[in-house]
């Protein structure tokens, strides 16, 4: 047969088939390092973008979602526009680099602080990293296009007890997290994000990057916590720092911080295994979060009754132990923020 009768025939043959000539024979990229995977998605190679995404967070069975516009200027400026279910703005938030602005148009309020960063990172530092190789096992596989982009996606499950904890799926030219999910220790998603439009390298407005509060706005100083060792937390807050003796398998201490609330200091203390951050509140008498819903349950620990709340961010537990309050949150199981409560002497 004459080749070019024989290159009639397969693409026949593989219209026939449903399948384009060459794709049959094309082989599919290897994936990625996990590892070298989530790296990069630590830092991705971005210059800007601009698109819309949708962000649910679910409790007691129930789904809670809203859609965002967002844009994106390397290296440090961002929008991020909150929708109702009419498109209109809610929340914005708006950062030029060196502050950031929250405005919430339903209650004529301004929040003015120094600037948290891109938003980009979800890892964090190489401590967080290593921290992750530790404790989770990663894999990576070819997954399906999100936002009309090719990904890779990345599954993490726990050394300890195997279970899922996070899916991720990066856009496979610059990394960026297209689709994330999370998922509660009893398995059940606790929230997910998903872009449904990006381009990349789109020109930006520089006003998009630049805020200024509505005529009538209330404008509020927005604190920020202040890192600090143990003894200048005592002197700071004075209360004498008491940290947990016993944490779950894989966590480590990550930060401390004095914050105010009330007139009064609290203590902030930090603990993560590399994806998920257990907080720690250390409160003076009469000093209130408010983390969770009104109603819990209560539960007996080694010092007292505590109580069990609920929020979005994962269960909230409450007590006092001598003239010290705590509040404990986290996206771990109930029955670990006992223990780390009792092993707080």
């Amino acid at each position: 047969m004459r080749p070019r009768r024989a290159a009639q025939l397969a693409v026949v043959l593989a219209a026939a088939l449903g399948v384009p000539a060459r794709a049959r024979w094309r082989r599919a990229p290897a994936p990625p390092d996990a590892m070298a995977a989530l790296a990069r998605a630590a830092a991705p190679e971005v210059s800007s973008y601009a698109g819309r995404l949708r962000v649910e967070v679910y409790g007691q069975g129930v789904s809670e979602p809203r859609e965002l516009r967002v844009r994106f200027q390397a290296p440090d400026r961002y929008r991020r526009e909150i929708l109702d279910g009419d498109g209109r703005v809610v929340i914005l938030i708006v950062s030029d680099g060196a502050t950031e602005w929250i405005y919430d148009k339903s209650k004529g309020k301004v929040w003015e602080g120094e600037a948290s960063g891109t938003g980009q990172r979800q890892f964090g530092s190489q401590d967080a990293l290593e921290l992750i190789r530790a404790n989770y096992d990663a894999k990576v596989a070819n997954g399906p296009k999100v936002a009309r982009r090719k990904t890779w996606i990345v599954s993490l499950r726990s050394k300890a007890d195997h279970k899922l904890k996070r899916r991720l799926w990066l856009d496979r030219k610059t990394g960026l997290i297209l689709r994330s999910e999370e998922f509660l220790p009893d398995g059940s998603l606790s929230s997910s994000m998903a872009f449904s439009k990006i381009a990349f390298n789109r020109r930006q407005k520089e006003a998009a990057f630049r805020f200024k509060p509505p005529r009538g706005a209330v404008v509020v100083r927005r604190l920020e916590p202040d890192p600090v060792s143990l003894g200048q937390a005592k002197a700071a807050s004075g209360m004498d720092p008491r940290l947990p003796a016993w944490l779950p398998p894989g966590y480590v201490f990550e930060s401390l911080d004095v914050l105010p609330r009330g007139g009064r200091n609290i203590i902030h203390y930090r603990f993560s295994d590399g994806i998920n951050v257990v907080s720690l509140f250390q409160c003076p008498p009469h000093v209130r979060l408010d983390l969770g819903p009104k109603a819990g349950q209560t539960v007996q620990l080694g010092s007292g009754p505590g109580v069990l709340e609920w929020t979005n961010e994962g269960e909230v537990l409450g007590w006092s132990s001598g003239a010290d309050k705590f509040v404990l949150i986290g996206p771990i199981g109930s029955s670990d923020l006992e223990r780390i409560a009792d092993s707080i002497r």
